[in-house]
């Protein structure tokens, strides 16, 4: 009986801390939210609901990738639903000599286009379509045509190639001029026959001048967005729709390094072949690097700010204008030329038969020399067959 009554006692004692505890919980928190100055250690928990309902000061994101990512996805969704319905395979087949066999064969190339017309006229790289016998181009819905080439400028590596239809799926060329660096991109094509593989990157550099065997390709857009073999000719994308390159070369063994022709350089090609059934494009004639102190000490020379001419092409425009090399181009037109981009582009902006005044600095001359220069087009690669030692080859860069 007494053991009972004891359990009973410890039964109850228990009871009452738990409501005991409860109760002063309660009345604690209470305590605690109606007088937030006297528990500084709580005013940061009484005031958060409140913050997070102004929405004149909302709380910072500390992971603002979530917001933005589904943003990009449905951009880069809309691009290529109104974009790939315009992009083409293009299968090229050129004659090659199989020397064990001593016979012609036929060789087979492939590549990418995108329609920049409805009546079927549509843009690609050169080297995509060169001495092809026989085009073949596949629309998005299988339909397969042949193709013909319009014109072609190998020096930009472009080319308009036409097929017979009509009332096709177009895009339109934007303005690549107000690319930024770090802008999202799309590229869209046939890598390795993978019709309308779509990559996505950013716009890692802009007005890049790369070589390319015997020439140079100026202002061109460098990307990270994957290109492959078959990617060529296939458009870059912007997010607002509109193609501001043409993917043309990457960098072989190398990661994240690709490049396409400018969509302004395209429409300069795809306006003169329309008008004149060719491009062309204003030459000086000269091959230059940017002058240094280093390059300066090696010819036993005094450094000059400018572009040093490396060698001058026979018959070219700077050498019926006087222009000799070891001298320093300084300016042209009253503009100050520091390096050789700005020279090249300077002279790009110009058009062929154009007087421009080219002031340069010749050793052993104390003035400036001030040459008139009538701009001659640039022969194509195919022309430039003619090769000369140079003493300055391993300085020199481009050739405007």
């Amino acid at each position: 009986m007494e053991e009972t009554k004891g359990r009973s006692w410890l039964v109850v004692l228990i009871v009452g801390i738990i409501i005991g505890g409860i109760l002063g919980g309660i009345f604690g928190t209470y305590i605690v939210f109606q007088n937030p100055k006297m528990f500084p250690w709580a005013n940061k928990v009484a005031t958060a609901p409140a913050q997070n309902n102004n929405t004149q000061n909302p709380p910072i994101n500390i992971n603002p990738g979530n917001i933005a990512q589904p943003a990009i996805e449905t951009a880069v969704e809309n691009v290529v639903q109104e974009v790939s319905p315009a992009v083409v395979r293009i299968v090229s087949t050129k004659e090659v000599l199989d020397f064990f066999f001593l016979q012609v064969v036929p060789q087979q190339g492939l590549g990418s286009g995108v329609i920049i017309r409805p009546d079927g006229l549509i843009l690609t790289n050169n080297h995509v379509i060169e001495d092809a016998n026989k085009i073949q181009v596949t629309l998005s819905n299988g339909k397969t045509y042949k193709g013909k080439v319009v014109g072609a400028d190998p020096i930009s590596d472009v080319a308009l190639v036409r097929i017979d239809a009509k009332n096709l799926p177009y895009v339109q060329l934007g303005d690549s001029s107000k690319l930024k660096v770090g802008q999202f991109v799309v590229a869209i094509g046939n890598p390795y026959g993978l019709d309308h593989t779509v990559t996505v990157g950013v716009v890692s550099a802009l007005e890049r001048n790369i070589n390319v065997g015997d020439r140079t390709m100026h202002g061109v857009i460098q990307t990270d967005t994957a290109i492959n073999p078959g990617n060529s000719g296939g458009p870059l994308v912007s997010l607002d729709g509109k193609v501001i390159g043409i993917n043309t070369m990457i960098y072989q063994n190398a990661q994240g390094l690709g490049f396409a022709v400018s969509s302004n350089t395209c429409q300069k090609v795809i306006d003169q072949i329309l008008k004149n059934g060719k491009a062309q494009w204003p030459y000086l004639g000269v091959k230059i690097t940017t002058m240094t102190p280093e390059i300066a000490d090696q010819l036993h020379m005094k450094y000059t700010p400018g572009v040093l001419v490396a060698k001058v092409l026979e018959n070219s425009a700077a050498e019926k204008a006087g222009i000799k090399q070891g001298d320093i181009i300084v300016s042209v037109d009253g503009k100050s030329v520091q390096t050789s981009d700005q020279l090249i582009n300077i002279i790009r902006s110009h058009s062929v038969g154009d007087h421009i005044i080219v002031e340069v600095k010749r050793k052993g001359l104390s003035e400036t020399l001030r040459l008139e220069v009538v701009l001659e087009a640039q022969p194509s690669p195919k022309e430039q067959k003619k090769k000369q030692t140079n003493p300055l080859a391993p300085f020199f860069n481009f050739n405007p």
